[in-house]
Parts: C-alpha cells; sequence; structure tokens
C-alpha cells in the first residue's frame, strides 16, 4: 500500500517512519490545546529521571488538552461504536531523550 503524500518528506522527523503499513487508525475531535507557564524547578519533579525538559523562551509548559476521540479501530477490524468514540483529556509537558523531543502525560484519562 502505498504511503501518504504527507510523508513524502521526512527530514524533519526526529525518528525514522515506522516499517510496514499501519495497524491503529483514530481521529482526533472538538481539540483544544490550552498552555500555561509552568516552574520548571516543580515540574521536574514530575518528570522521571532521563528526560529533559523542554524550555520554550527559558520556560517550561504544561497543556491541558481535551478532545474526543472518534473512529478508534485495529486493522482489520471495523469500528466498534461502543468502544471506537470516547472523551480524552491530557495534562502533558514536554520533555527531550537524547536531544529527540517528546510528550511527557502528567495524566492520561479517556
Amino acid at each position: 500500500m502505498p504511503r501518504h503524500s504527507s510523508l513524502a518528506t521526512t527530514a524533519h522527523r526526529p525518528w525514522p517512519l515506522p516499517p510496514g503499513s499501519w495497524s491503529w487508525r483514530q481521529s482526533w475531535v472538538e481539540l483544544l490545546f490550552a498552555h500555561w507557564r509552568a516552574p520548571a524547578e516543580q515540574l521536574r519533579t514530575l518528570v522521571p529521571r532521563g528526560l529533559e525538559l523542554d524550555l520554550f523562551d527559558g520556560h517550561a509548559w504544561v497543556g491541558l488538552v481535551p478532545f474526543r476521540m472518534e473512529g478508534v479501530m485495529r486493522r482489520p477490524l471495523p469500528d466498534l461504536p461502543w468502544v471506537s468514540a470516547f472523551p480524552e483529556l491530557n495534562l502533558r509537558t514536554y520533555v527531550t531523550h537524547g536531544g529527540k523531543p517528546g510528550v511527557w502525560f502528567l495524566s492520561l484519562d479517556a
């Protein structure tokens, strides 16, 4: 199966594309990204050793992200209405590991 054209340029990605085709699908709808500066010294205590806080303009950030997950399915199974759509709320901060960016979920509720 050919890859989507959005995957033609990958030099900006910190990791290579996974091998093979997709195995899960999901859509995020009714989405909000709300962010606040947080004291790095306090946030540091909530992040495991080995991860560094990813600072922006010299500040650590906490994000609150509410959304609705829809169309969640495992290939080749169909969508199951009673498990394929649900609300989710995550509280996150941004980290790096080995110079590569990532997200650390302080809380993830679905």
